[in-house]
């Protein structure tokens, strides 16, 4: 039997922008500046890039991104912008305020430490 490999960090899926290079490229960063942040922590992602149209807003891509760590908590983050980088941008920020809520609720999340900032003298 193969043993079976773990599995990938982060799925792309969507209409057509989901294969426009540089989208998956802005994806993988901060899917990786978002790993960087939980080094202990495994989170899956799942990103679904898409445009949509309605009567008030008119044309927007709507980026839906779905964070679940190895202790079964689940983040959805659902952001909707006429830009495609702002919605992606967008997503991934609210979804590391809502892991940072998640981490503060319980122990099973931990935080990188963060370098402290050194006040400048004169």
């Amino acid at each position: 039997m193969r043993e079976q490999s773990p599995p990938s960090p982060l799925h792309i899926s969507g209409d057509t922008l989901a294969l426009d290079r540089a989208l998956r490229a802005r994806l993988q960063a901060e899917a990786s500046s978002l790993q960087d942040r939980y080094p202990d922590t495994p989170i899956r992602l799942s990103v679904k890039i898409a445009e949509e149209f309605d009567q008030r807003h008119g044309h927007r891509v709507r980026c839906e991104l779905v964070a679940t760590t190895d202790a079964r908590q689940q983040v959805v983050v659902r952001e909707a912008q006429k830009d495609p980088l702002a919605a992606i941008a967008g997503a991934f920020a609210s979804a590391k305020r809502q892991l940072r809520r998640l981490s503060l609720r319980g122990p099973r999340l931990a935080i990188a430490a963060t370098p402290q900032l050194q006040p400048s003298g004169a």
